[in-house]
């Protein structure tokens, strides 16, 4: 397989970069603001007790005119040179001395010997001037006092605000450093996250194309061939429902485990669904080696998995491939026809391996072409709801009806849901379509007299990806309909994948008002659990258990229990499927509140509802009359 592209260098890698430079740079910045303020510091001093030493000369010629002089040698009395020693001296000088031109002292104030050992006294000399040039030198002995001392407190402070700022600036640097490293950390767990699954550690679809893309680099050149292998577990979510989701978990990153064992190192294995999983087998020599990994891959997952009980399970697995170059030359393509060589091994009555067919890009085209057109569909909101009736079998009143989806293809006529429907569940089509059919019944229902209900079916998909609370409380304020004429239908097989979450909005769900039925009621595995954890409104009996209600007393048995189920938990229970009166009586016989079915009406157009509703009410008012 074709060595990983390197990656891009990140926005936070360009910023740690500059941060590493500007904290150097900060470093350098001080280091040579300290050394330069010292510098300063000491050529300031230097100058101002060279200002000092000057004006005290200037001080000592207006005290002694004949100071020069007496430098040069002229006699000098006692008083000259006691006057001249007992000079008043400035604050900033300790002691001083008057050197004739050969260094010989002619008058002097002495430093304290006490100051002289406290500290080493820093000196400065001043030439001593006249008009016949240098007559001899003051040496001045200084103390930081005075004047001094304030310009070196000065400089001190200007020096401390120095390394406080660059000790703050470089603090920040390094937090913002550690903080950019903590956020490249969560941005690297969020890019592996993002690529692959959460659960088995393995790429994703996404990660898959881009592996799939670097190994095809070397097809088109012409170099050696590459296979994608599609599974499929069949039957994977009766585990879930039977042996709950932990264990269902629990096998797949058994599974996981098994197929990696199972390729090469620069093979890729990837989970691109809850129960489908795609191998990339690069290094091929022809495509008896995909046949071979697939009988391997199909043998070896045969064997049972181990179960966290100790136990062991053995899954079914189907398995579609296609080989690169003779199958396709692009990712999308050669993955495509995998699914269509999978979808074939999917049809077949026992778990078959089958390899791509050019016969099979008919059904891959019809199919790409089906997903267009329904994009199309959707997005001109061109799909259109009919309406079945639901009635109260008691005294036959209509309650409500069941909003179903059609689709009047332009080409192809009336599409029936169970050919586009599942397509847009794939696709991600399905939740901004079911968004649509949530607006568009309200909108209708709102247009209805009276009080009647309008039920809509929910996808697993919009509770999975789409903003379903907010799309519902949407709705219902953008049409006016009130929220108790809303009922949304969800089946058992949601609650079975992640019942923690779905109970959760489902709650939510409630709170907007609206009424939630659980649909299909039997036919999935039916949990007292979820009636018991969620207080559904309204139980919907299959159509299963309605078709041989006549003939079969079990089936009569069966739902008598459901309506006695629904009656202690408080729901209404509607039976689907209902074609004959024998099928209403003995329903109506055993308690069944509601029913829908052909007997009462085929699902209609808009239009047609509104005039059922109408005729409804005018019969209700000739029954008042």
């Amino acid at each position: 397989m074709a060595s990983p592209t390197p990656q891009a260098s990140t926005p936070t890698d360009t910023v740690q970069r500059l941060l590493l430079r500007l904290s150097a740079v900060a470093v350098v910045l001080t280091l040579s603001a300290m050394i330069a303020h010292q510098f300063l510091l000491e050529y300031t001093l230097r100058a101002a007790s060279h200002s000092f030493a000057q004006q005290m000369v200037k001080d000592l010629i207006r005290e002694e005119p004949r100071l020069p002089q007496l430098l040069r040698g002229a006699p000098a009395s006692e008083a000259d040179l006691a006057r001249l020693s007992a000079f008043p001296l400035a604050e900033e000088f300790a002691g001083f001395r008057l050197l004739g031109p050969g260094g010989s002292p002619l008058a002097e104030a002495p430093v304290d010997p006490q100051e002289r050992r406290a500290r080493r006294p820093a000196r400065v000399e001043w030439p001593v001037q006249d008009a016949q040039g240098t007559a001899g030198t003051l040496q001045v002995t200084l103390r930081d006092t005075g004047r001094r001392e304030h310009i070196a407190s000065v400089f001190h402070m200007a020096q401390a605000s120095i390394i406080v700022f660059a000790g703050t600036m470089l603090a920040l640097m390094l937090w913002l450093g550690l903080r950019g490293r903590r956020e490249e950390a969560a941005a690297t767990r969020a890019r592996t996250l993002l690529r692959h699954d959460g659960l088995t550690g393995l790429p994703n679809h996404a990660e898959l194309r881009l592996r799939l893309d670097e190994a095809l680099a070397g097809v088109r050149e012409g170099h050696g061939q590459v296979g994608v292998l599609v599974l499929n577990l069949r039957g994977f979510r009766d585990v879930n429902a039977l042996h709950g989701r932990a264990t269902g978990d629990a096998v797949l990153e058994a599974l996981a485990r098994r197929l990696k064992s199972l390729v090469r190192h620069g093979d890729t294995v990837a989970r691109l669904s809850a129960d489908r999983f795609a191998v990339v087998q690069t290094a091929m020599a022809g495509q008896e080696d995909a046949v071979t990994l697939a009988e391997r891959l199909a043998n070896a997952l045969a064997e049972p998995l181990p179960l966290p009980n100790g136990n062991g399970l053995t899954l079914c697995v189907e398995l579609g491939l296609a080989v690169a170059p003779q199958d396709g030359k692009e990712a999308e393509l050669l993955l495509a026809r995998a699914e269509a060589a999978l979808s074939a091994a999917r049809g077949a009555p026992k778990p078959a391996i089958r390899g791509f067919e050019p016969a099979m890009d008919d059904a891959l085209r019809a199919r790409r072409e089906l997903e267009a057109d329904l994009q199309q569909a959707i997005e001109a909101e061109a799909l259109v709801l009919h309406y079945q009736p639901q009635r109260r079998l008691r005294d036959q009143r209509l309650v409500g009806f069941e909003a179903l989806l059609r689709w009047p293809h332009p080409v192809r006529g009336m599409i029936p849901p169970i050919e586009f429907i599942p397509l847009a569940e794939q696709n991600g089509m399905i939740v901004p379509l079911g968004a649509w059919v949530i607006r568009a019944a309200c909108a209708e229902a709102a247009r209805w007299p009276g009080d009647h209900r309008v039920a809509v079916n929910l996808s697993p998909s919009q509770f999975r990806y789409g903003d379903l609370v907010h799309t519902v409380a949407d709705a219902l304020a953008r049409t006016g309909l009130p929220a108790h004429r809303l009922e949304l239908e969800i089946t058992e097989s949601l609650l079975q994948e992640d019942p923690e979450d779905v109970v959760a909005l489902l709650r939510d769900l409630r709170a907007l008002g609206v009424s939630i039925a659980m649909d299909d009621f039997g036919t999935g595995w039916s949990s007292l659990a979820h009636l018991w954890r969620f207080p559904f409104g309204k139980l919907k009996i299959d159509r299963a258990f309605i078709k041989d209600l006549t003939c079969d007393p079990k089936l009569c048995a069966i739902v008598a229990t459901i309506v006695g189920l629904g009656r202690i938990l408080d729901m209404t229970v509607v039976a689907e499927g209902v074609e004959t009166e024998e099928q209403a009586r003995i329903l109506t016989a055993e308690g069944c509140e509601q029913a829908q079915g052909w007997l009462f009406g085929r699902p209609m157009p808009a239009e047609a509802a509104r005039r059922l509703i109408a005729e409804e009410v005018v019969a209700q008012s000739r029954n008042v009359a």
